[in-house]
C-alpha cells in the first residue's frame, strides 16, 4: 500500500512531519476489515513518499494519494473511507493560524498476475 504526499511550499515542515507520523496509522485504520489476511492493514505496510509540488502546480496545499488494493467491502465503501481519511488529516493539521487546502484520492487497485506466453 503506497501513499504519495505532494505538498506546496507554504506548508510548514511541522505539518509534514506530523503526517508522515500519523499517515500510516489513519490510513491502516480506515482500509482495514475484518475477514482475511487480504483485509488486515498494519501502518507499517504502508509505505509513504512525499514530493514538493511545484510553483506552477494548482490545487490544493497538500494532495495524498492512496493506492490500495481491492477488495469488496473496500469498493463497497470507496468514497466513504477516502472521507474518513480526509477528516482525520484535517484534525491533525488543523492549528489556529495554520489554513491548508488537503485533497485526499483513494485509488483502489486489483492485483492480480500477469500471463505471458511465447509465440512460436
Amino acid at each position: 500500500m503506497n501513499a504519495l504526499i505532494t505538498h506546496k511550499s507554504n506548508v510548514t515542515d511541522i505539518v509534514l512531519d506530523n503526517l508522515a507520523k500519523a499517515l500510516p496509522g489513519i490510513i491502516a485504520d480506515a482500509l482495514e476489515f475484518p475477514g482475511g489476511r487480504v483485509a488486515i492493514v498494519k501502518p507499517e505496510q504502508v509505505s509513504l513518499e512525499f514530493s514538493q509540488a511545484s510553483a506552477r502546480d494548482i490545487g490544493a496545499d497538500i494532495k495524498i494519494i492512496i493506492f490500495a488494493r481491492d477488495i469488496q467491502q473496500r469498493s463497497s465503501m470507496e468514497k466513504d473511507l477516502a472521507e474518513e481519511i480526509l477528516n482525520s488529516v484535517v484534525a491533525l493539521s488543523s492549528k489556529p493560524g495554520e489554513d491548508y487546502s488537503i485533497d485526499v484520492r483513494l485509488y483502489l487497485m486489483v492485483v492480480g498476475v500477469a500471463e505471458h506466453s511465447l509465440s512460436k
